[in-house]
Formats: C-alpha cells, sequence, structure tokens
C-alpha cells in the first residue's frame, strides 16, 4: 500500500470515528426531545368514512403542524377502543386521552341531548351560531364539571324521512306510517307526535327490517341511507331536516392541562379548524347523496312542508324538560344565524 493511500485510509477512519461520536453525543439530546412530544390517542367507534374519523384526521394534520410536532396524534377507529360508552368512560379516567362520542356522553352529561330536540333551530346556520356562542359555552361548562372537555362538534348531517309507500310532504303524510327510530327517548317522542306507528329496531337491522315490511320508513341523516342502501328498500324520501345530528370531540381535562400554552393554543385552533372542515364536507356531502339517490330510483322531496313538522313536534320539546332543558333551549334558539 502506497503512503498516500495509508493516509487517505486513517483520513477515513479518523472521520468515521468522529461521525459516531457525534452521533453519540447527538442522541441523549435527540432522545430528549422525543421524550417530550405530548401523544394524543383518539379513539371513536365507527369505520374510517363516518364523520368522527374525518374529524380526527383534520384535528391530527393541523395540531400536528402547528405544534411543530410537539403533539403527535394516533387514531383508533372501529371501537379498536372499546364500545362507544367505554370509550367516553376510559377518556373520562384518563386511560384514554381524547375521542368522539355521541349519545355515550349523555351518560354524564345529560344536558348534551338539547342538541336531539326536533327542530330546534330554524336552519343549519343557526345550529352553528348556537353551538360556536352560548349554548356551546354552557354545554363546554357543564361537560367539564363532569370531567370531559369538550373541544369540538361534528356535524353528521341533516336527518331525513324515507318510506316504501308515498310521498311525505306534511306532518300529516306519517300518520299511516310504520317509522322505524333508535331506542331513543326523545325520537319516540316525536315520532308518536307526528302520529306515527313506531317501531325500534337497531341500524344493524334496520334494511333487512325495511325489506320485511317490519317498518314502512326510517330517518337518518342522507350518508346512511347511502351507506347502509336503504335506497335498496325504499322509495320515498324527504329532506326534513327535523334533527341536525351532532356529536362532541372531548378530550381529558388533565391532558388538556398538560400542555404547555403554546400547545393549547395548538390544540383548539386544530379542533376549531377540524369542526369547521367537517361541516363544509358534510353539507356537500349530503347534497352529492340526493343527486346519487335519485340515479337510485329514489322520489326525493327536498322541499317539505317542515312548517307542518315543525309545528306537530313543538310540544315534544316542552314535554320532555328533563331531556330538553329550558334554559338551554332558550339559549339554543335565541342564537342568531
Amino acid at each position: 500500500m502506497t503512503k498516500s493511500n495509508d493516509q487517505s485510509r486513517r483520513d477515513v477512519m479518523r472521520l468515521g470515528a468522529a461521525v459516531a461520536a457525534a452521533g453519540l453525543i447527538a442522541s441523549p439530546a435527540i432522545a430528549q426531545r422525543r421524550s417530550k412530544v405530548k401523544r394524543i390517542r383518539y379513539a371513536h367507534s365507527t369505520p374510517t368514512t363516518h364523520g368522527w374519523h374525518l374529524w380526527g384526521e383534520q384535528f391530527k394534520k393541523v395540531v400536528e403542524d402547528k405544534s411543530g410536532g410537539a403533539i403527535e396524534v394516533t387514531i383508533f377507529p372501529n371501537a379498536q377502543m372499546g364500545t362507544e360508552k367505554d370509550i367516553a368512560q376510559a377518556v373520562k379516567l384518563g386511560s384514554l386521552e381524547m375521542a368522539s362520542v355521541g349519545v355515550a356522553l349523555m351518560n354524564w352529561v345529560p344536558e348534551c341531548s338539547v342538541t336531539d330536540a326536533p327542530f330546534l333551530f330554524k336552519n343549519r346556520k343557526q345550529c352553528y351560531a348556537a353551538l360556536d356562542g352560548a349554548l356551546g359555552d354552557e354545554l363546554k361548562k357543564r361537560s367539564l364539571e363532569k370531567g370531559f372537555r369538550l373541544v369540538g362538534w361534528n356535524d353528521l348531517g341533516s336527518r331525513s324521512m324515507t318510506n316504501s309507500k308515498h310521498p311525505i310532504n306534511s306532518a300529516k303524510d306519517l300518520a299511516s306510517l310504520k317509522m322505524r327510530v333508535p331506542d331513543s327517548k326523545s325520537y319516540v317522542a316525536m315520532m308518536q307526535a307526528l302520529g306515527s306507528s313506531i317501531v325500534t329496531i337497531d341500524l344493524s337491522e334496520l334494511y333487512l327490517a325495511l325489506s320485511q315490511g317490519v317498518a314502512d320508513g326510517q330517518e337518518t341523516p342522507l350518508p346512511v341511507v347511502k351507506s347502509n342502501k336503504l335506497y335498496e328498500v325504499q322509495k320515498f324520501i324527504s329532506k326534513t331536516d327535523h334533527v341536525l345530528t351532532t356529536s362532541y370531540s372531548i378530550v381529558n381535562p388533565t391532558t388538556f392541562d398538560g400542555l404547555t400554552p403554546d400547545e393549547q393554543k395548538a390544540f383548539t385552533e386544530a379542533a376549531d379548524s377540524a369542526t369547521k372542515w367537517l361541516r363544509d364536507y358534510t353539507v356537500k356531502e349530503e347534497q352529492e347523496t340526493l343527486d346519487f339517490l335519485k340515479t337510485k330510483g329514489m322520489e326525493v322531496n327536498a322541499t317539505p312542508d317542515i312548517d307542518s313538522f315543525r309545528a306537530a313536534c313543538a310540544k315534544v320539546v316542552t314535554d320532555f324538560p328533563d331531556l330538553f332543558r329550558p334554559e338551554l333551549v332558550k339559549l339554543a334558539q335565541s342564537a342568531q344565524a
């Protein structure tokens, strides 16, 4: 080996040793930075096509960006963390950091059932104004008192009515129908007020029940009609918008309090951003779904006589003050669209 080659070899070895030494020096610093990362597990009980997952994806993207990587979010869909009630309880106990849930939250915060009141709002804009204003502030306050920090609203779509018998244009058209509702006191009361016969059936069994005539019709958000292929067993659909299906994104209070002020700011801004994104997405999806259902042969009534439904359901809100707290109803209805 020549002298020059031997020198080159020694130079390479020294460089390698220097790089290795630098790595050893830097590793503790890198490890320390990684140890400071706040890891948030966000769970929900629905498929990845559901609004809860879409909200979570937007939240993850924005919070990780705004926090400069100081917050990392991992999403657990499809009931990997248990049922909706299990997930809510885990957030309350602190064994899970964050989730989106619906009626399960009402086991601890029954005041949230106000969002299921039929025809509570004049339109979607008023609903958003209420949730982003005094009503939302009050529900956040009451949720925090019960161990949940409520950080986001999930617009899962306005509910429509379908059936296999005849068009539904006004409240009186429900009188001759057997309508399926979820096993919910408020929805049963609503259908009773509209004069229909009532069948309570789990969503997983709805398609079969409609195909066998156990029920003539049902009411769900438009995306459910599409995803569950109810257009195969239902002929008529009316966009009654009797309830804007709203659910809740929650975080364990101790988890949130453990964030730095800058991280809390990034967290809150990301939650607000995800809420707005899902609202825009859901409105667009509803119109696209109506167009899709037309191609499947459904007769779509996009402008039924809403006033007749509203009048028939008015007593539901006043007759169930335990479900729909009068002070919260007032806050909701006083919101300016």
